[in-house]
């Protein structure tokens, strides 16, 4: 068949060979010689093709491999995911465990299966879910510090956040998890056009008196809050504060979240490291 400028191929003439051109069509057997000798160009081209293929394999280089290990797990947040719009939370875990990921951070919201509808009986319902798919749940944080900041000019607006921040504690360690992410306050938040600037000094106050607050219960729970830096909420800008701050508190319930990408576009994450401890 051959293509031309219509819609469709045009027959092309076959070309006809006569069978005494073609011995093995004509007798329908082939000789014990030319089999051999067919089998012998076979194998021999095959092994031509693995001497090639393994020639072709690169050698191991001991540069690639870190000359240090370190015993460390792969987490993933549940954002990073289409929940709830096209995934279920069933559905997310089991994705992330296929993946090879070790653990999966929750979020908590006001309407999702992480939310203050839920109580221990859901919570528990999805430690056990988790474990049978075989995934770690690796922590609690949420957006919701950014609407009811611990440290809003609002005074409505800062008790709705410590309160919610009681129920995310509450709700880490219901689904077996001890690390509760918390963002302690916020001078400035930019995309929010609701939020006044807070002074400084004021934010430092009120976000000590929140987690002052919040450090009982999340010893009772044996939940760890986890001070996360944000540097453009103007809040914590050096690791030297960061450090200061969690310090404190004299618990070791309250710890350092510390997020490499809040700090590579202004500082260095690796300077922030050295002090972090």
């Amino acid at each position: 068949m051959k293509t031309h400028s219509g819609l469709f191929p045009v027959p092309c003439p076959l070309e006809v060979h006569p069978l005494e051109t073609h011995p093995v069509a004509a007798s329908g057997r082939v000789s014990r010689r030319e089999a051999i000798k067919s089998a012998l160009v076979a194998g021999t081209a095959a092994l031509a093709t693995g001497a090639l293929a393994a020639e072709s394999q690169p050698k191991p280089d001991p540069r690639r491999a870190s000359p240090k290990r370190y015993e460390m797990k792969k987490s993933i947040n549940l954002w990073a995911f289409p929940y709830p719009a096209r995934m279920n939370l069933h559905e997310c875990l089991q994705l992330a465990q296929d993946a090879g990921i070790d653990g999966i951070e929750l979020n908590y919201d006001l309407e999702n299966d992480l939310s203050p509808r839920s109580g221990q009986k859901e919570y528990e319902a999805i430690r056990k879910m988790a474990e049978q798919i075989g995934i770690a749940i690796s922590g609690v944080c949420s957006f919701l510090f950014w609407p009811y900041p611990l440290t809003s000019n609002d005074e409505t607006k800062r008790a709705r956040g410590l309160e919610l921040a009681g129920k995310m504690a509450q709700a880490a360690h219901d689904l077996g998890a001890e690390n509760l992410l918390v963002v302690p306050g916020a001078v400035h938040i930019p995309w929010r056009t609701d939020h006044e600037p807070v002074p400084n000094d004021v934010c430092d106050r009120r976000a000590r008196e929140a987690i002052g607050k919040l450090v009982p219960q999340a010893e009772r729970l044996g939940v760890y809050l986890n001070i996360e830096n944000i540097f453009f909420n103007g809040y914590l800008m050096t690791p030297m504060e960061l450090n200061a701050f969690t310090d404190s508190f004299g618990s070791a319930h309250v710890r350092v979240h510390f997020d490499t990408g809040n700090i590579m576009l202004f500082q260095f994450p690796e300077h922030w490291i050295s002090v972090l401890g």
